[in-house]
């Protein structure tokens, strides 16, 4: 017995890139019963091979071409370093794999915007990662604002703080840091959250934006930026992004205040963690690797969720198993859809450049008046 329309399609994913991201995801594809066939890639052989025992994969290799044409494969997860996505991304297109590729399309707004047009023009199911979507609260959020529990929504503020390793630890991977900004890479999920949860219905005409650059100006990359969007029915979001807070900033991740207010009523969200607070002299790390041990933390304040005996749970796992389920059977799932994943890159990019100006930016803007300037 199923849910009656509902069909059952074997899958056969390609896994793209087996750091954190590619193993977390690799591993529920591991558990899920319509997965027949696993095939992972990594520009590190060793950290293919060690994936793939790991997951008891069919094939791997060192060349996403060589993986993403095989015929075994109808899916794929894209979780390279960001300089790399879009090339993937156009090999898994032109193969007419279904898609789920971490955030963002391409860290070119004017290539991000034809790869859109590519998946849509040959039917292409492109999916952007964004974890936050299947977290209980966000959900309900939406839901809330939706059924119009608050009116016509008038106002809306968010103010995200993060630890600066999280900066630190995707810039270095990155030899091209220009596009690789607060906003671009962590401003982005508050943003898509805002969007979502507002509806469809608002659409932002101006955005006006400042930065700031001393802490992490040697790495490359702004300390905070700072935004106010007016929206075309005179709504106001006003949303802040610091990602330079020191290692021993006690959120692993992302420490996130949220306040939506309407006509008939108001939500409020702490999203900071500091509803569970660990404080030990063993020192902690949140970053592997990273050095940047602490002796008081938030727990479960890393976005995509944490270990338990020995296996992965959370909102990625709850989004890896929810594309899954979305390739098997069909069933509709509230992930972001390529056309979300490029409006996130292009506002989050705007918001760099009206910070860049020093001055309010009109939207839309084009693509490639993004890149000119950027």
């Amino acid at each position: 017995m199923g849910i009656k329309g509902l069909h059952k399609k074997p899958i056969g994913l390609a896994i793209v890139g087996c750091g954190r991201v590619g193993r977390i995801r690799g591993r529920c594809a591991a558990e899920y019963p319509g997965v027949e066939w696993i095939g992972c890639c990594d520009v590190d052989e060793g950290r293919a091979k060690a994936l793939a025992e790991e997951l008891g994969a069919d094939f791997y290799c060192t060349d996403y071409k060589e993986l993403l044409a095989r015929s075994e494969v109808n899916a794929a997860v894209l979780a390279t370093d960001e300089n790399e996505h879009a090339g993937t991304l156009w090999a898994a297109i032109e193969a007419g794999h279904s898609i789920l590729v971490e955030k963002p399309l391409a860290t070119n707004a004017v290539e991000s915007a034809r790869i859109v047009e590519a998946a849509e023009k040959v039917g292409v199911d492109l999916l952007v990662g964004y974890t936050q979507r299947f977290r209980r609260r966000w959900l309900t959020a939406r839901e809330q604002v939706a059924s119009g529990m608050l009116g016509d929504i008038t106002s809306a503020t968010t103010r995200a703080f993060l630890n600066r390793m999280v900066g630190i630890t995707r810039l270095e991977a990155n030899e091209d840091r220009s596009k690789l900004t607060p906003m671009v890479i962590s401003g982005t999920h508050a943003l898509d959250i805002i969007f979502w949860v507002l509806g469809e219905g608002k659409k932002p005409v101006e955005v006006y934006a400042r930065s700031v650059d001393k802490t992490l100006a040697g790495m490359g990359t702004q300390d905070s930026t700072f935004s106010i969007f007016t929206f075309d029915d005179g709504t106001l979001w006003s949303m802040s992004c610091c990602w330079s807070l020191p290692k021993v900033w006690p959120a692993s991740t992302y420490s996130l205040e949220v306040g939506i207010v309407g006509t008939e009523g108001v939500l409020t969200i702490d999203d900071t963690h500091r509803d569970m607070v660990m404080a030990t002299e063993k020192p902690w790390q949140s970053h592997r690797g990273s050095g940047d041990e602490k002796n008081v933390t938030f727990l479960c304040s890393y976005p995509p969720g944490d270990m338990s005996r020995g296996q992965f749970w959370g909102p990625m796992r709850e989004e890896s198993n929810a594309w899954l389920a979305r390739l098997y059977t069909g069933v509709d799932t509230p992930h972001a859809t390529g056309a979300e994943g490029h409006r996130n890159l292009m506002m989050t990019m705007a918001c760099d450049l009206s910070a860049k100006r020093k001055k309010p930016l009109m939207l839309p803007i084009s693509p490639e008046e993004i890149e000119a300037e950027l």
